[in-house]
């Protein structure tokens, strides 16, 4: 600490304690980033300030847990994406050694249209960075600043200039905007085109800042490869990612395609094969091995709520999935390919899981393992399928077996020469039975207010984990405690986070965040379901089960006592109570009530049969849309529509006076293109019909020929720059004439 002291007359009147610390960086146009004398890679992520349930209020405590949990994954550095976070944040990242990439602005102008740069960039931007500079500058892990994302103007120079006055000691960058002010020149998904890397040279170090961009969903897998823009793609330039098998294995879905509100509503896979122009596998290579490639921040450490149109096709989808940790700070696989080629403490990692309940025995399975090992060795149920090494190039980061399907046991062993194995072993499940509780991170201080993390995972009668697990589980609070809040990691789960005692499980696994009472009051948590596979797919039995955990003092006592209903009764005293396992049939609603030393505490439900939970074996195909959906964008005067077929999407907008407006908002996670701009519309009047169509002030003056019965037309082609970041493009009819509007090709 540096001490600062005011005195009078010997007397001391007042006393700051301000932390500090000392490191030596330098930045290098061939060779990168260097720190204390040593050239290292920055291995780092973009985190936005929320966190899941917690929303933007996160507590130290669990901002510390993030940061840990990102370190133990391999990163070294936070791109704090797109505004300066909390102290705590900075304080926990000095402590534990995490390099920051400390950001303050998003755009400079507006973007959305109730956004800092909207209402207070021109006014404020010069105190706020004032107030940020000096506020931060004291941090010793902060190693470079950022003053925009995918934002452009004239700014650029001097917001540059102003920061160099308040700290000549750090470089600034930004992601995407006006590289040419900056010190370091960052570069957003473009940095990700097939070539651009290996062939680009620089006038100043060069940084990613937002690479690479892929999508997974923990515990949800498909072995066909998915291009956000398909393949090949001319603006995108991606690289070829070969699929895993001929035929799809895997079939599962959150719901029916036709439930659909866009194409984009589906699941990402989580074997790195989901993306938009390379997998993570080839960023780490990337990066490894090109000398003047100082770092890549990939988009995202965890995943973040918002930002679920532009990927993944707005509501029920409230979050973005380009996250390595889910919302409920769940590790997901790509969270393990890091730690096997970023971390050295030996470890092996298995997916995917190897309970299927609906794939056929035989079934070629592709099984990945991750390991910084020097070999691995695969077993099935005591059979070694034999040994593999893990490589150095994209394709070979894995070890791949293709196992045919058997209900069992699968085993990888990993071996360093001179060391101990490491092994990991994943084991079938049969139907879900009972739920175990456990602690993430630290546990309850033995004091005062704190919070603490508990994991519910879905589990078989000889206690194997289940990962389809999806039944509810009700929490109860013994004690000196309460809920704070409650999630499970599910991008389309769009229940309330606060202020209720329950939550559904998502791919087996739920969060409860409990805060303990200033006082040191005992606290423990029970956490009651009805649980069995919701489809009885395999099984028909039903358990309820009750488990309790300690998190603070001596375990309360708790007489546990549940009575349950299947006729759709209200359960109490006077019901059944439960003993052990039933039979259900399917379009079975079992109730139940739970008392907690002779009161009543809980409250529970669960459906089983056909029209709930996970779609297994849907072959279903994603509707066949195009583009950006009209009813899904702002919609000026004009209304939904379903009176007539033939539409994409989930209906056509109808516009029919002269004013009426669609408003598409289209992200561009790139630098700036040229894009062609089609609408697609039917024309219901006798003559041909006017309307504009504005492409980021571009405007074009588009006839829409009178439709042949109701047949759909395509407007001419539109050239416009879909710039970085946000855009907009907005169709506004001329004349008080019917238009129906499908969506907007680009």
């Amino acid at each position: 600490y540096f001490v600062t002291s005011i005195s009078q007359n010997g007397k001391t009147l007042h006393q700051e304690k301000t932390r500090f610390g000392f490191r030596d960086i330098r930045w290098e146009t061939k060779t990168g980033f260097w720190l204390n004398g040593r050239n290292i890679k920055l291995q780092g992520v973009c985190n936005h300030q929320d966190a899941g349930a917690l929303g933007a209020a996160v507590p130290g405590k669990i901002i510390r847990f993030r940061i840990q949990q990102l370190k133990a994954m391999g990163v070294n550095a936070i791109r704090t994406a797109h505004n300066p976070q909390t102290p705590d944040f900075y304080r926990a990242c000095d402590e534990l050694g995490m390099l920051v990439m400390d950001e303050i602005f998003d755009g400079w102008h507006r973007k959305a249209p109730h956004d800092y740069g909207a209402r207070f960039f021109e006014k404020h931007w010069q105190s706020d960075i004032k107030e940020w500079i000096e506020r931060d500058r004291n941090h010793p892990s902060i190693v470079i600043y950022s003053v925009g994302n995918e934002t452009q103007g004239e700014v650029a120079s001097e917001l540059v200039k102003l920061c160099h006055q308040l700290d000549n000691t750090r470089p600034v960058t930004s992601g995407d905007s006006n590289k040419e002010a900056m010190d370091v020149y960052g570069l957003n998904g473009h940095s990700e085109r097939k070539g651009f890397m290996e062939t680009k040279t620089w006038d100043r170090p060069f940084i990613g800042t937002e690479n690479p961009h892929t999508w997974q969903v923990r515990g949800y897998y498909r072995t066909k490869t998915w291009y956000r823009n398909g393949y090949p793609d001319k603006k995108q330039k991606p690289y070829w990612i070969p699929d895993l098998t001929q035929e799809e294995v895997f079939h599962d879905s959150w719901t029916k395609a036709e439930n659909f509100s866009s194409h984009k509503q589906i699941f990402n896979s989580s074997y790195d094969n989901a993306t938009v122009r390379l997998t993570a596998r080839k960023s780490i290579e990337q990066l490894r091995d090109i000398p003047h490639y100082s770092g890549s921040f990939r988009w995202t450490g965890h995943d973040y709520i918002g930002e679920a149109g532009f990927v993944h096709g707005g509501w029920p989808y409230r979050a973005f999935m380009g996250g390595a940790i889910d919302l409920a700070n769940f590790e997901k696989d790509l969270y393990y390919l890091y730690q096997s080629q970023w971390t050295e403490e030996a470890m092996v990692y298995i997916l995917p899981h190897w309970t299927h309940p609906t794939i056929k025995e035989g079934t070629e399975i592709p099984v990945w393992v991750y390991s910084n090992c020097d070999e691995v060795e695969l077993f099935l149920n005591g059979k070694s399928l034999g040994t593999q090494k893990p490589g150095f190039i994209e394709s070979e980061m894995q070890c791949q077996w293709m196992v045919p399907y058997k209900p069992g046991e699968l085993r990888a062993i990993g071996y360093i020469e001179d060391k101990r194995p490491v092994e990991e072993r994943v084991k079938t499940a049969s139907a879900p039975a009972q739920v175990a509780l456990s602690i993430d991170g630290e546990p309850l201080a033995k004091a005062g207010k704190d919070i603490v993390q508990v994991r519910v995972s879905a589990q078989d009668q000889e206690g194997n984990f289940y990962p389809y697990g999806e039944n509810r589980n009700y929490f109860h609070v013994m004690g000196g405690g309460k809920i704070k809040a409650l999630d499970n990691g599910s991008p389309v789960d769009v229940e309330a986070h606060y202020g209720v005692n329950s939550r559904i499980g998502f791919y087996g696994l739920s969060r409860a965040y409990i805060e303990s009472d200033k006082n040191d009051e005992a606290v423990a948590l029970i956490v009651a379901s009805i649980i069995g596979e919701k489809k009885l797919l395999t099984s028909n039995l039903v358990n309820i089960d009750v488990e309790q955990i300690n998190l603070r003092g001596q375990q309360p006592k708790a007489d546990i006592a549940v009575y349950y209903t299947t006729d759709g009764s209200t359960p109490s005293k006077r019901s059944t109570p439960y003993t052990k396992a039933f039979a259900v049939e399917k379009d079975t609603n079992v109730k139940a009530v739970v008392y907690i030393n002779g009161k009543e505490a809980l409250h529970m439900e669960e459906r089983f049969g056909d029209d709930v939970g996970f779609i297994f074996d849907d072959h279903s195909k994603t509707p066949a849309m195009k583009g950006e959906q009209a009813e899904l964008a702002t919609i000026k005067g004009g209304k939904i529509s379903q009176n007539f077929k033939n539409y994409k999407g989930q209906g056509f907008v109808e516009l029919k006076q002269k004013g009426h407006a669609i408003e598409w908002y289209l992200e561009n996670d790139g630098s700036p293109e040229n894009a062609l701009f089609t609408v697609n519309f039917y024309n219901p009047n006798p003559k041909q019909v006017y309307a504009t169509l504005d492409i980021n002030g571009k405007k074009h003056r588009v006839g829409l020929i009178p439709g042949n019965g109701w047949r759909w037309e395509s407007s001419p082609s539109y050239e416009g720059i879909l710039g970085s970041g946000a855009n907009t493009v907005t169709f506004t009819l001329e004349s008080d004439d019917v238009i129906y509007v499908d969506y907007l090709m680009k």
